[in-house]
């Protein structure tokens, strides 16, 4: 993770928390996000904003690289669902979005994480010729009527005996004209009626296949891809039976209860999806390829300390 993500990390939305042991508190997973320079985050409930739009870090910095995370603590009635937007912003520009539901609980955080889909530019209006109302046959070749020109007596002059014009209708497509979709569109810009695990979005976006990866297994009605009720399972997870496994066959780093961690750190210190292991600080100063070490070497034996990389 770069400085900037472990920065982020840390990140308080500051405009929406308040004090008190009712408040609540959503920890934020965002993966999807490479390249932005800022999230903007807002709640609707309803079709109507829960909370306003907010933006972090306030001034745009270094793009993002890899999962971003931040915490979002607030006063809100506990067990009312709302749905969570964000939208990965690069000089004021959505270029990645994605929603999910959340249900916040009173007096403790819920850990949501929420996968990123590119904006896709939305396809131009009908690219038929513009029907210039013209007709496109030939014009009357019928006389000029001869009669008296009218001075208040009817016209006395022969009926036009030009034939019927011959020309042939315009063959243009109708405009149809703007069609809003609410779901996902696939590959052709179509509209799916419906979303399924396999054809999950919204607002018009491309369609994904929550299942690809195996971090899913269900699209929620609010158009995101979700393990159960967890949402997506984080980078190195799978979903199995509804709920986020952290094992060996996915996790690089190291896991700490069913959640994949990098593993390379003391107190996070693994590989391979093996435990976690919290490194003895007296014995070991570092994590190299999952193991605890002091300097380049095996933790300090008994009756020794671990000091500037050096058992001592």
């Amino acid at each position: 993770m770069s400085r900037l993500a472990r920065g982020f990390v840390a990140l308080l939305l500051a405009s929406l928390a308040t004090c008190g042991d009712d408040s609540t508190s959503l920890f934020l997973r965002v993966d999807g996000a490479d390249g932005a320079t800022q999230l903007e985050v807002r709640g609707l409930r309803d079709g109507e904003p829960w909370f306003p739009a907010q933006r972090r870090p306030e001034q745009e910095g270094e793009p993002f690289s890899g999962e971003q995370s931040l915490r979002l603590r607030f006063n809100a009635p506990p067990d009312v669902p709302f749905v969570l937007e964000v939208d990965a912003l690069s000089a004021g520009v959505p270029i990645a979005r994605g929603s999910a539901e959340a249900q916040p609980r009173k007096g403790a955080e819920v850990e949501l994480r929420l996968s990123l889909t590119p904006v896709t530019v939305e396809p131009l209006p009908d690219g038929g010729t513009p029907d210039g109302g013209a007709d496109g046959g030939e014009p009357d070749a019928g006389d000029p009527d001869a009669g008296v020109p009218d001075a208040g007596v009817p016209d006395a002059g022969d009926p036009d005996a030009g034939e019927p014009d011959a020309g042939a209708p315009d063959a243009g497509t109708p405009d149809a004209g703007t069609v809003t979709c609410t779901t996902c569109t696939v590959p052709g810009g179509a509209c799916v009626a419906s979303t399924s695990a396999v054809a999950c979005g919204g607002s018009g976006l491309a369609c994904i296949d929550c299942t690809a990866d195996g971090r899913a297994n269900l699209c929620t009605t609010a158009g995101a891809c979700s393990c159960g009720t967890q949402g997506r399972c984080g980078v190195g997870e799978r979903c199995v039976n509804n709920a986020c496994v952290c094992d060996r066959d996915t996790c690089d780093g190291c896991c700490q209860g069913n959640v994949c961690r990098n593993g390379d750190t003391p107190t996070v210190c693994g590989i391979d999806g093996t435990n976690c292991a919290n490194c003895e600080t007296s014995k070991s100063d570092n994590c190299v390829n999952g193991g605890c070490r002091c300097g380049l070497s095996e933790p300090c034996p008994l009756l020794s300390i671990c000091q500037n990389g050096r058992c001592t």
